[in-house]
């Protein structure tokens, strides 16, 4: 009987991936992982091809059901009531508080960012819901002056969106605290401060602000790039506010060029737009004021819109020669 004629020898595992290795086609930590899965030390996350999808839908219809709960019981609420007692609108803000609260924290949101963004969504309407309870409490029950309610009212904003942010650090609930903190602030001057002008409330604003972005730099509020946009938008805006004195124009003008000097600097092309957006309109409205009449000012917005360009053009040059992938040899 003839003997069967023995196949060649199949190349060992081990081999294989020393082979691929050596051409390029994985590198060693592949191997190391297809080796450690091959002989079971490592397991491979189990496909869900559907997962993706579920959240997303599950996201759109809990914006729409959250909105249209609020909407349908507050109009339900005032056509059958059309002098709404107070206590039905306190009872109908703090349900609803509580509720979007508590079906916020009941969201699984681990490796699921659709229902991460969906659960900011939910709290961020609590936190609202809670604000309007404040202050219907605050007017109508304890019959406080304006500004006294309207510090309570701010309290309440930054106490409920302090915690929220801390539970989920998400863009959006930090921009609610963002929120709460100036409120606070500005309600605070206004207590303080017997004549308030807009002087010292853009004074607050920019302060607060500076403050935020410090903190978002060292690295103490997340996402950082929510933080650096609150923070630069916050300075801006309060460093207009107080343009109308010679010591707030120099301000304005410091901020604008701060705000583009970080763009620069730090590549961030976030603060590179608020510096342009801060140029628009703080230099004309200071070249009108000290230089009226001349051509000054869009002769300056000009030549800010050019270097302006220019550096866009070199940030895209960068960031575009920092992407490609490093060859093989």
């Amino acid at each position: 009987m003839g003997s069967k004629t023995d196949s060649p020898a199949e190349p060992d595992r081990h081999e294989l991936l020393a082979r691929w290795t050596a051409a390029g086609l994985i590198d060693a930590a592949q191997a190391n992982r297809i080796e450690a899965v091959e002989e079971g030390r490592e397991r491979l996350p189990a496909a869900s091809p559907t997962a993706p999808r579920l959240p997303l839908v599950v996201e759109a219809l809990g914006y729409l059901g959250a909105v249209v709960a609020m909407a349908g019981g507050f109009v339900a609420v005032h056509q059958f009531w059309p002098h709404v007692p107070t206590g039905a609108e306190l009872a109908f803000f703090g349900l609803a508080a509580g509720v979007l609260t508590v079906t916020g924290a009941m969201l699984s949101t681990k490796c699921q960012p659709a229902l991460g963004r969906l659960r900011s969504v939910l709290w961020l309407l609590a936190t609202a819901s809670a604000v309007a309870l404040a202050s219907v409490l605050a007017h109508r029950v304890l019959r406080m002056s304006g500004n006294s309610a309207s510090s309570v009212t701010a309290a309440t904003w930054a106490a409920c969106a302090i915690p929220l942010w801390w539970r989920a650090r998400s863009a959006l609930t930090q921009l609610s605290m963002f929120g709460g903190a100036v409120a606070v602030v500005e309600t605070t001057i206004n207590q303080i401060v017997s004549s308030v002008t807009g002087w010292e409330l853009g004074l607050g604003l920019w302060a607060l602000s500076a403050l935020w972005g410090a903190a978002a730099w060292r690295g103490y509020l997340a996402p950082r790039t929510a933080a650096l946009a609150a923070s630069g938008s916050g300075a801006l805006i309060g460093a207009i506010v107080t343009m109308h004195s010679a010591a707030g124009t120099a301000l304005a003008l410091v901020t604008v060029a701060g705000l583009l000097a970080v763009g620069v600097v730090f590549r961030q092309v976030l603060m590179l737009g608020l510096g342009a957006a801060g140029v628009l309109w703080v230099v004309p409205v200071t070249a009108n004021r000290y230089l009226p009449g001349s051509v000054a000012a869009p002769l300056t917005v000009a030549v800010v819109g050019i270097l302006l360009l220019t550096v866009a053009l070199w940030l895209a040059r960068t960031r575009a020669r920092t992407r490609v992938p490093p060859r093989r040899h």
